[in-house]
């Protein structure tokens, strides 16, 4: 039941619609037109014609009483003859020894008595009845009637013929006028290179619909072009706003470590310098994240990950100093993959710092098997159902929810971008752990 609901239910085209509407009214037309000439062809084999018989032969009859046995008609559509014993009739033969009843070529279907000496005569009803002076055989000629019937018969047949062509016609037509057409253009759509500035769907076709289509789409298109050249735009300028106050940032903490300063200012300048870090991390990410997926040029760039992850632990021995939990390196894998390095250490520092987050005594470890990056840690985790629900929601945003920060959208834009699953689960202890698959990305040795 659910598979034809599931079929009944399912999405189907206009052409689909107007063929299957079509090849019904074919059917409805061919079924009228052959039970009208199967119901033409029973008329013959009606009871109108024994009544019609009995009819005859009752007068023929009266004329036999009142001896005008003379006057029966012998010739033309209706005949009779009466047989008198031990005189020669001329009735004919195949009907002159049968015994009293209805007989006709057309028999079989009703009243009517065939035999197989019907076989080569003209088409017939006939009537025999017993008289006390012999035999009286009343016959209706059906020849003609049974020909111009037929003839009606092959008429439907031809007409049911044409109808079949005509509707396999309107199909093909519609096929080569509405949906050839359509999938011509879209296949165009797919082929032009959103690179490629300037490309338009060509409006070859002389039909006003598909050009009224294409038209639209050279539309959108430009527009599309437009707003992408505006965004490319403004990121150029932001890239450069933002690049030149990080320098100079950078710049002054450079200077100021030299500088001889209290140890009450030293941590603030630590937390400058790593928010100057984080926030040029970030920035690299969105720019490089709002590009255009290139795999030409992406796949040039190699990135070391059993080199980079002990980096990445030694860079964030700082968070840890308030607190008596330890950065761990578990078993590290020898892995090259083909994505920037960068993006690899956005993602994972990012994971690593919600795990220092939430864990103040206890262990965080990396590890790195198989393609897939896992953090690990015995913190105080985390309500599954309630990060699942929000990770799925940063996917769904064009921007990041306020108040919720970049990392986990980050983490998920750069999972989308190179095809990598993130999954976040909580452990037996209490803790959480987070696996980074990557291996869409890694290099076979």
């Amino acid at each position: 039941m659910n598979k034809i609901n599931a079929f009944i239910s399912k999405p189907r085209s206009v052409y689909s619609w107007i063929s299957t509407a079509l090849i019904a009214f074919g059917l409805m037309i061919f079924s009228v037109l052959f039970i009208q000439g199967f119901s033409s062809q029973l008329l013959i084999e009606h009871k109108f014609w024994g009544d019609l018989l009995q009819s005859i032969s009752a007068d023929h009859i009266e004329r036999i009483r009142h001896g005008q046995s003379s006057s029966l008609p012998t010739t033309g559509v209706i005949r009779s003859w009466h047989i008198e014993p031990n005189k020669i009739s001329t009735a004919p033969d195949f009907l002159a020894n049968l015994p009293a009843g209805l007989y006709s070529t057309e028999g079989g279907y009703g009243a009517f008595i065939s035999n197989e000496n019907f076989a080569n005569t003209e088409d017939f009803h006939a009537l025999i009845v017993e008289l006390s002076s012999g035999r009286l055989i009343t016959v209706i000629d059906i020849n003609q009637i049974e020909n111009q019937q037929n003839l009606y018969a092959l008429v439907s047949v031809v007409w049911a013929a044409i109808f079949i062509v005509v509707i396999i016609v309107l199909i093909a037509w519609l096929h080569a006028n509405l949906v050839r057409p359509v999938r011509d253009l879209a296949q165009q759509m797919q082929t032009i290179d959103p690179h490629q500035m300037g490309a338009r769907i060509s409006i070859t076709d002389k039909r006003e619909e598909i050009q009224m289509i294409a038209q639209a789409g050279n539309a959108h298109l430009e527009r599309v072009e437009r707003f992408i050249e505006r965004e490319r735009s403004l990121l150029d300028q932001a890239s450069h706003e933002f690049r030149t106050p990080i320098a100079v940032i950078s710049g002054a903490v450079d200077v100021l470590k030299q500088i001889s300063l209290p140890d009450a200012s030293k941590p603030a300048l630590t937390r400058i310098e790593n928010a100057v870090e984080d926030l040029s991390e970030t920035m690299v990410a969105l720019l490089y994240l709002a590009r255009e997926p290139n795999t030409a040029t992406e796949s040039a760039e190699v990135t070391v990950l059993h080199e980079l992850l002990p980096r990445l632990i030694q860079d964030h021995q700082h968070l840890l100093n308030s607190k008596s939990a330890q950065l761990k390196l578990g078993n590290i894998e020898s892995t090259f993959i083909t994505a920037p390095e960068a993006m690899v250490r956005i993602a994972v520092s990012n994971l690593m710092r919600n795990a220092i987050e939430n864990t103040d005594a206890g262990f965080i470890e990396l590890t790195l098997t198989k393609g897939i990056i896992s953090v690990t840690d015995s913190g105080s985790g985390f309500n599954p159902v309630e990060a699942a629900r929000r990770y799925r929601d940063s996917l769904r945003q064009s921007a990041p929810i306020r108040g919720q920060g970049l990392g986990l959208f980050l983490i998920g834009r750069i999972c989308d971008h190179f095809g990598w699953t993130l999954v976040i689960h909580a452990t037996a202890t209490g803790g959480t752990h987070a696996t980074l698959d990557i291996s869409k990305s890694t290099i076979e040795l």
